[in-house]
């Protein structure tokens, strides 16, 4: 661990950090687009009544909260042990 170059571990944990934000964005605009596809489509046609409405909008906010916490764990991760397993090595 006395070789390590600290700097470049921190510019390769921000490059990481990047990615998982990313993969987060690209995760919420397709799902939040598939999402309001659908309910437009059935609206349409389909009165949705309005406690259904709120179903739809706390499982969307679960939804996209359990994946933010996933990336979050996986960067939490990767920053724990990158020194462990000379993951820039």
């Amino acid at each position: 661990m006395a070789n390590i170059d600290n700097n470049r571990y921190r510019s390769k944990l921000h490059q990481d950090a990047g990615v998982i934000v990313l993969l987060l964005a690209l995760l919420y605009f397709s799902e939040l687009y598939m999402i309001y596809n659908i309910v437009s489509i059935i609206g349409a046609s389909v009165p949705i009544p309005s406690i259904l409405l709120g179903l739809y909008i706390l499982f969307i906010i679960l939804l996209l909260g359990i994946e933010t916490l996933g990336c979050v764990g996986v960067y939490r991760s990767i920053k724990k042990h990158m020194f462990e397993f000379e993951y820039y090595d």
